[in-house]
């Protein structure tokens, strides 16, 4: 499953495009299976874990044969051949240094899980579960606190939002929203969890569209809206409503960085600020 021609997919990891369509173009060729993507994490935890490692797998002296062939002595006989198919396509790439390779192979390791729940009927869901996640902890200080504290462990950072979601989320869930946690010189916790939110969307064609309305809208005032933003954006919206008394009325609408802001409140805002 693939990005529609001509619609830019997100790269919440800071991968370039050419090198992430390559990549893309590796893990669509093969059977997406949920141990796919428990291998390929594991060769990304490796890659982290020996710095060495991933800098000969990246030199960019080195021949790219000789490159996938250390990579496939090394990892026979702990991952698949679809596992070494994708890691070979990744270490073919020219990066600009070892974290490339890292963030390359960590993002098709969210798409596998998400792929995963595609093939599963159950992407909705996860799209839905991450999203209520994310909210949950913008709007809680001490969970963030929490989950962003670089001194404590990933490892027990990851057991907090496991017991967090015990029994509420699906298995794919559960397994990105602890591959979220921050790690050292990553993004927030959140905005990851947004970037896979994006990705997920891409994977059927949509861009992810955050909604704020002051309360929940009727299924004709989502169909409109979806189709009114669709018209403007030129293809599909994957709509997440979030319900805020505090705006008032009106609705604001987010797509990626850009905001539409038609609040009540915006208005009065605005008016404050402009009678001083």
């Amino acid at each position: 499953m693939t990005s529609p021609a001509g619609q830019a997919d997100p790269a919440p990891w800071g991968v370039a495009a050419e090198r992430t369509a390559a990549l893309d173009a590796a893990l669509d060729g093969v059977q997406v299976t949920p141990h796919l993507s428990d291998e390929l994490f594991a060769v990304v935890d490796l890659l982290v874990g020996q710095p060495a490692l991933a800098r000969a797998l990246t030199d960019p002296g080195s021949d790219p044969a000789d490159r996938r062939e250390l990579a496939a002595r090394l990892l026979e006989n702990q991952v698949g051949q679809a596992a070494l198919q994708v890691v070979g396509a990744a270490i073919a790439i020219r990066w600009n240094g070892p974290s490339g390779l890292v963030k390359g192979l960590e993002r098709q390791s969210v798409r596998a899980v998400l792929l995963t729940a595609a093939g599963e009927g159950s992407a909705d869901q996860v799209e839905e579960e991450l999203f209520r996640l994310r909210q949950g902890v913008l709007g809680d200080l001490d969970l963030t606190v929490a989950i962003e504290d670089r001194d404590r462990s990933v490892a027990d950072r990851r057991e907090l939002i496991a017991a967090l979601l015990t029994g509420q989320a699906t298995a794919q869930t559960r397994t990105l929203a602890q591959r979220a946690v921050p790690t050292s010189g990553s993004a927030s916790y959140v905005e990851t969890l947004a970037g896979y939110l994006e990705l997920s969307a891409a994977l059927h064609g949509a861009s992810l569209v955050v909604v704020v309305t002051a309360r929940p809208l009727s299924q004709a005032q989502r169909a409109e809206l979806a189709g009114q933003l669709e018209r403007i954006t030129g293809h599909s919206v994957d709509l997440r409503e979030i319900v805020d008394p505090a705006v008032l009325g009106g609705v604001r609408v987010q797509l990626r960085d850009e905001v539409i802001d038609g609040t009540v409140a915006r208005r009065l805002d605005q008016a404050r600020q402009t009678l001083g």
